[in-house]
Formats: structure tokens, C-alpha cells, sequence
């Protein structure tokens, strides 16, 4: 999951009003109006993965690589959306405004592990939306 061409990351987010920068060890996200990053805990990204897949809801994504690895989803409308915000991050969720930097593993050989991708929708989809997936796969997975 390296990022080999700055020219594919620079599209999507010109695309989608975020701007993506790496400096030594560091990926810099910076969200547009109205945008932000989502990070959800792995079981349940997982599972919201597979349920925008099969909603055609995709939208852009930035994923670092690591022991760890990161998943943070670009979402739209977090400006009206308080009860969403506050119910995804009872379920762990960590939502990221405004300008987020994380630190970037190194890949042996491979320069640093991120990627940048414009998923397979066409658009960003609403936090409203996130929210409503995680809620379907609390309620259909067992704990």
C-alpha cells in the first residue's frame, strides 16, 4: 500500500476538497468545509467496508499501512450532524476536523506505507451514512 504516484492522491483530492501532504515521516490531511476523516475501530471498518460496497457508497479513503494500520474515510456533513458524531464515537469511532497529521511506518524497501483512493463512488458520503452502517453491523454482528 505505498503511495508511488503523488499524482493519483493530488486528483482524488482535488476531487473531493481535502489537500494530502507527507513530509519525512509525517501524512498531513487537511479537510475542506464542511469534511472531515473518520477512523473507525477494525472490526467495525470492516464490516462498514463490505455494507458501502454493497450500497455503492465507497467514496475517498486514506489508508496507512504498519504494524497497526489506519483507515480514515472522507465523509461530508458533520455540521448537522451532532447525534451521529456523538453515537459514532461511542462506538469508538475518532473523528478528525480541520488538519490531521499521523505518523507514517516505514516499509522496508518501499519508502512509506499510505495510499490515497477515490473508492468506487463518486461522491463523499454523508456521516449520517457512516453512522447508519455501523448501527447495521452492530445489530446483524455478534458479539
Amino acid at each position: 500500500m505505498t503511495s508511488t504516484s503523488a499524482a493519483e492522491p493530488a486528483a482524488t483530492a482535488d476531487r473531493f476538497d481535502w489537500s494530502i501532504s507527507h513530509a519525512d515521516d509525517m501524512l498531513v490531511v487537511t479537510f475542506g468545509v464542511d469534511r472531515a476523516g473518520i477512523e473507525l475501530p477494525a472490526p467495525l471498518r470492516i464490516g462498514v467496508e463490505l455494507f458501502f460496497q454493497d450500497n455503492g457508497l465507497s467514496g475517498p479513503t486514506v489508508a496507512i499501512g504498519g504494524p497497526v494500520g489506519r483507515h480514515i474515510r472522507l465523509v461530508t456533513g458533520i455540521s448537522k450532524a451532532d447525534r451521529a458524531i456523538e453515537y459514532l464515537q461511542h462506538c469508538g469511532a475518532v473523528l478528525h476536523v480541520g488538519r490531521a497529521a499521523w505518523p507514517l511506518p516505514p516499509v522496508s524497501g518501499l519508502g512509506l506505507a499510505w495510499s490515497a483512493g477515490g473508492g468506487h463512488g463518486h461522491r463523499i458520503p454523508p456521516l449520517v451514512a457512516v453512522a447508519a452502517a455501523v448501527r447495521a453491523v452492530r445489530l446483524y454482528t455478534p458479539d
